[in-house]
């Protein structure tokens, strides 16, 4: 299964499921008018062994992206907002599919977070990766302690292929 996020195609085996959650109705039609400044995650995978990650996706190899002022601050709110909607849309949410995915979410063994950011390869660091992963281990480690910081080319950790 091959998902598309602003360009980066995550290739996930076919007996995982993934889905882009920044994009569900739930999220979109009814959770984001909850409160000002709600954000999502932009994937959500489950493994066969029922271990959930929230995946973030930053690429500034863009030249218009946007640089967060505190991006692990962002990517915290993003990981506490998609947790906190996901009962509810178990509950609640209209589409039949997106209700399941998150039942299977809260049915999880295991949360891991991880931030798939890409930067410039020419230049110097947009972001240092060193410092974002310290402070998301601190801001998250209710959450997951052992957050994970990626790329294309350091994304041997985890069990997916990301590519352009």
């Amino acid at each position: 299964m091959i998902i598309d996020v602003d360009g980066l195609k995550f290739n996930f085996a076919t007996n995982w499921q993934a889905s882009k959650y920044d994009e569900w109705s739930y999220y979109r039609n009814q959770f984001v008018k909850q409160f000002a400044g709600i954000k999502a995650v932009d994937l959500l995978a489950i493994s066969p062994k029922k271990i959930t990650f929230l995946i973030e996706v930053k690429d500034y190899t863009h030249p218009n992206t946007e640089k967060p002022s505190d991006l692990p601050q962002a990517v915290a709110d993003k990981v506490l907002n998609t947790l906190a909607a996901l009962l509810p849309c178990s509950l609640l949410a209209n589409d039949a599919t997106e209700k399941a995915f998150a039942k299977q979410v809260l049915l999880s063994n295991q949360l891991h977070v991880v931030l798939h950011m890409e930067q410039p390869r020419a230049h110097k660091p947009v972001v240092d990766a060193a410092d974002v992963l310290q402070k998301l281990k601190k801001l998250l480690r209710a959450v997951d302690a052992h957050p994970k910081v990626v790329s294309i080319q350091n994304n041997s950790i985890l069990p997916w292929n990301v590519s352009k």
